[in-house]
């Protein structure tokens, strides 16, 4: 009994391998904690003054509460997205969320609750006791600090939701590109450890590397590329993938079924009306002609310094 109770106990504090962990989401503090701040500290001075908003904006008193409550809801949530990262960085929850969760729990709990609770109290503490009206941090005590304890839990439940949200978000693309590209599990989990599932090179890269793109007709979501040596590779993404990450100024698809780099073109000719590319390098001395729809763009693009 012991060791089954102690198995099942231990199954929620057990640290996740890493490839179960979720990437770490942006929370967009900057732009989101402002408005959410002045919004929660103007209805917490509403709340506790018992007034209707009408009367409260046109008197003084409002306006000394309300500045400072907008300022502590503004540090209090700050604070919190603060330790949130540096959670999800050390202690991050699962893909599975159930994942052994409850030290990670306690740890939102502490640092997003109690403690912006307790910096709450002495924030107010030394806002009463400068207005003079040192009584009035026992009565907030008493009727309005287990309200701010609540919107404290609400706010880190808030952060939870957005985050599992964009983990979804983030683990659906993976899913997708393991479902067009025809990959497995393991290359998915790959690529997750990874962190990213653009596996096109970028133009710093490509355009030193590859001389000519053509698919490959596997159904796999591949291509052939051709080095400016001649050699060539299989790669894991498509012609289509690979122009719209590369197309301009070094990449041209001069027909359906071949992009070439500016570097591998020797000459252009002009063979009884047909605009052809003779390569000098990837396989010089060769010939593409340029397919009839493409030509006109393709001058404009060849004649481009």
């Amino acid at each position: 009994m012991y060791r089954k109770l102690r198995s099942v106990i231990r199954k929620y504090f057990k640290k996740s391998r890493k490839r179960k962990h979720a990437h770490e989401v942006n929370y967009h503090e900057r732009w989101l904690v402002p408005p959410l701040a002045f919004f929660v500290g103007i209805y917490m001075v509403l709340y506790a003054h018992h007034r209707s908003f009408g009367k409260a904006i046109l008197m003084v008193d409002f306006y000394k509460a309300a500045i400072p409550s907008v300022l502590a809801a503004w540090l209090m949530m700050r604070y919190i997205v603060a330790r949130t990262y540096r959670l999800d960085a050390q202690y991050p929850w699962a893909i599975a969320w159930w994942h052994g969760p409850l030290l990670r729990v306690a740890l939102q709990l502490w640092h997003g609750v109690a403690v912006p609770g307790f910096f709450v109290l002495i924030f107010y503490a030394f806002y009463f006791t400068v207005r003079d009206q040192p009584l009035r941090f026992w009565r907030y005590v008493s009727e309005d600090f287990y309200f701010v304890l609540l919107m404290l839990l609400g706010f880190n439940v808030l952060i939870w939701t957005y985050y599992r949200l964009r983990t979804i978000e983030i683990m659906q693309r993976f899913r997708t590109w393991r479902r067009e590209y025809g990959k497995t599990d393991a290359e998915m989990e790959a690529r997750w450890a990874l962190g990213s599932v653009d596996v096109v090179p970028d133009l710093e890269r490509a355009k030193d590397r590859i001389a000519l793109v053509e698919p490959c007709k596997d159904g796999k979501g591949t291509c052939w590329s051709t080095d400016f040596s001649g050699n060539v590779d299989k790669e894991p993404y498509t012609m289509k993938a690979f122009y719209k990450k590369n197309e301009g100024y070094h990449f041209f698809k001069a027909r359906y079924a071949i992009i070439v780099n500016r570097a591998a073109i020797s000459e252009v000719e002009d063979d009884a009306g047909d605009v052809v590319i003779v390569l000098g390098k990837g396989r010089p001395g060769e010939r593409i002609v340029v397919s009839v729809r493409r030509r006109e763009e393709f001058l404009k693009w060849f004649t481009t310094d």
